[in-house]
């Protein structure tokens, strides 16, 4: 679960900003909030804010960040990711920390990067306790790695442990180093496969993604599930069929060349050893498709959605976008029920307000007593209500003097019984649009 993050010279964020999921003195809404070895975590936040105002930055850089601690710098593009509006930030760190709880443990693992030199300057990793804190590594550049565990360590495991630190290039994280070494999982390097773990379980899911793993369509169970929660919100479905083909049939209406680099990028992602037995949900020319590799061969479902006439049934590409959005976020239900943090940006795209409300209130519902969060940007200001939410988990995202700042509802102490919408959209709280109050009739 996330505890804090912090982002510094990242996109529109210069200053430090800093994000929090730890719970206040808040009694409402106990089932928003999770014990976590005595310390109490929200199960979600959702963050508000006028266009262009970092909403999205926000999750991008959780994101970007992530790609950085599992990959190094060359998996990501460096190229224009610090704040642009002051060119002396380009020589300047992009600072990334992250604060979470994960196997009953308490960690903080951040690291500064050199988008000039496109290197780690410094990375850092530590274990929290009550009485205090474990440096289990902290490297800066040019500058021997340290760690307070390692001495602890036989002589072997020791040596091994400064070889790889001594082995990490200046552009990889020596998280990375060790993680993607063939370890035991529990030896004295579990702090690092700890984190790892952490940040494989971030799911990040924009409003344009191509293709979605999940497991949603494995099960008749599964699809039933997804039936009725789709019944549920009113999109008029009453069921969801689909006919078993393998997947050169289900595409043969494609070019093939278009053809075969479907499949070939399916393929190559359903044969990674952690995607054994996992769906791989597609949408082509408008028509919805489920791929699972079966006994090393490509199968595939393509869906299909009664709305009442079992003689003719909907294609995807004949719902409407609300519908076709459920499709995208329903899946958040069952991924929740196991220990992960989903982000989603723009939650409420092409929703009603009340279908909004009630996805995120059985949110709640459904993850009760789950270590899962999430965290997501709305721009429905009538959502902002402390029926649904607790004060803490509403944030805004304001634009000032093009730097964006992040801020809680929990600054401004408003009563539970507050129409904090009203006071929003009045400007109380800051992070609306604020228009120009001159307007040019030159080209009209």
């Amino acid at each position: 679960m996330l505890i804090r993050f912090s982002v510094q010279n990242y996109r529109s964020f210069k200053e430090q900003q800093i994000f929090s999921m730890a719970a206040g003195k808040h009694t409402r809404h106990k089932g928003h909030v999770y014990d976590a070895n005595g310390k109490r975590l929200l199960k979600g936040s959702i963050i508000f804010g006028a266009n262009a105002g970092g909403k999205t930055n926000l999750i991008r850089a959780i994101q970007f960040g992530r790609r950085i601690a599992l990959g190094g710098l060359s998996d990501v593009n460096l190229v224009n990711q610090y704040y642009r509006i002051e060119k002396e930030c380009a020589s300047l760190p992009g600072i990334f920390q992250y604060d979470f709880y994960v196997n009953n443990k308490f960690y903080s693992y951040g690291f500064a990067i050199s988008y000039c030199d496109q290197n780690i300057e410094s990375e850092w990793l530590y274990e929290i306790k009550n009485d205090g804190e474990i440096c289990i590594f902290e490297r800066n550049k040019g500058e021997k790695i340290k760690s307070e565990i390692a001495d602890s360590f036989s002589k072997e495991i020791k040596n091994r442990f400064y070889i790889y630190a001594d082995d990490v290039k200046d552009n990889n994280t020596f998280l990375a180093e060790i993680i993607n070494k063939k370890l035991d999982k529990d030896s004295e390097f579990a702090p690092f496969f700890d984190t790892g773990i952490w940040f494989t379980n971030l799911i990040f899911i924009f409003p344009k993604t191509r293709i979605r793993e999940n497991e949603v369509y494995k099960s008749v169970e599964s699809q039933n599930n997804l039936a009725t929660l789709l019944k549920y919100f009113d999109t008029g479905i009453e069921g969801i069929s689909g006919k078993e083909l393998s997947a050169e049939e289900a595409l043969a209406f494609l070019p093939n060349d278009i053809k075969d680099e479907i499949l070939n990028d399916i393929n190559n992602k359903l044969s990674k050893e952690e995607n054994k037995n996992v769906s791989i949900d597609l949408t082509v020319s408008g028509k919805r498709f489920s791929f699972k590799l079966l006994n090393g061969e490509l199968k595939t479902r393509r869906l299909f959605m009664n709305h009442g006439n079992k003689l003719d049934f909907f294609d995807f590409e004949d719902e409407s976008d609300g519908t076709k959005r459920l499709f995208d976020l329903i899946p958040i239900y069952e991924k929740a029920k196991q220990e992960c943090v989903i982000f989603v940006d723009e939650l409420d795209r092409s929703f009603h307000s009340k279908l909004t409300f009630e996805f995120i209130n059985k949110f709640y519902e459904k993850t009760c007593g789950k270590p899962s969060q999430l965290i997501a940007t709305l721009h429905d200001s009538t959502v902002m209500d402390l029926d649904l939410l607790r004060q803490d988990e509403i944030w805004f995202v304001e634009r000032n003097k093009h730097c964006s700042e992040i801020f809680s509802l929990n600054k401004f102490k408003e009563r539970f019984d507050k129409d904090v919408a009203k006071e929003y959209i009045q400007g109380r709280y800051g992070a609306i649009p604020c228009f120009s109050d001159k307007w040019s009739d030159e080209n009209e």
